[in-house]
C-alpha cells in the first residue's frame, strides 16, 4: 500500500513539473508573429526586468521582454501623421514596436534584432487614425531591450505588473 501510494505521489510530482515547465515562454514567444493577439486589448507578456520611467511626453524603458505590452494610448479627432524620435536598441531576442489602429489594424513601426543598436535618436512617422490608438512593444526571446519614445500627445503607460 505504501508503495502504491509513493507511486501515485511521483508522478502527481511530474504532472505539476510538467505543467509548469510547458507554461515557459514558449506561448508568449507565439505573439510576436501573432497580429491577433497583440491587437487585443490585454497585454500578454512575461517580464524577467522592467526600469521604466515616464515624464512629460517621453516613456523610457529597460526591459526583458516576451510577449506584448501596450506603452501609449491616444484618442484622435482626426486623421494625422506625427514624427515621433525614438531608440530602440536589442541585446538579446527581437523586439518591434507597433501601432494598433481604432480598426485594429497592427502597424510594425520599427523590428529591431540581436545585438541591434540604434546611435543616438532617430524619427518615425505614425500614422494616426481617427479613434483609439496604442502602441504596444512586441519582444522574443526574453528580448533585453532599450526604449525611447517622445510623443507630445498621448497617455504613455507602464507595461509593468
Amino acid at each position: 500500500m505504501i508503495f502504491r501510494k509513493r507511486i501515485i505521489f511521483i508522478a502527481i510530482i511530474i504532472m505539476i513539473v510538467s505543467l509548469f515547465i510547458g507554461c515557459g515562454n514558449g506561448a508568449v514567444n507565439n505573439i510576436y508573429n501573432d497580429n491577433n493577439r497583440i491587437k487585443s486589448e490585454a497585454d500578454t507578456f512575461s517580464l524577467d526586468e522592467s526600469e521604466e520611467t515616464i515624464e512629460s511626453g517621453v516613456y523610457k524603458g529597460k526591459l526583458k521582454l516576451s510577449g506584448s505590452g501596450t506603452i501609449w494610448t491616444y484618442e484622435s479627432n482626426e486623421d494625422i501623421d506625427l514624427k515621433v524620435p525614438y531608440t530602440l536598441s536589442v541585446k538579446n531576442g527581437k523586439a518591434k514596436i507597433v501601432l494598433i489602429s481604432p480598426d485594429n489594424k497592427v502597424i510594425n513601426l520599427v523590428e529591431n534584432t540581436n545585438k541591434a543598436t540604434i546611435d543616438g535618436t532617430t524619427s518615425l512617422t505614425v500614422p494616426i487614425k481617427k479613434g483609439d490608438n496604442r502602441i504596444k512593444v512586441v519582444g522574443y526571446g526574453k528580448a533585453d531591450i532599450d526604449i525611447e519614445l517622445h510623443i507630445e500627445k498621448g497617455i504613455f503607460e507602464k507595461i509593468s505588473f
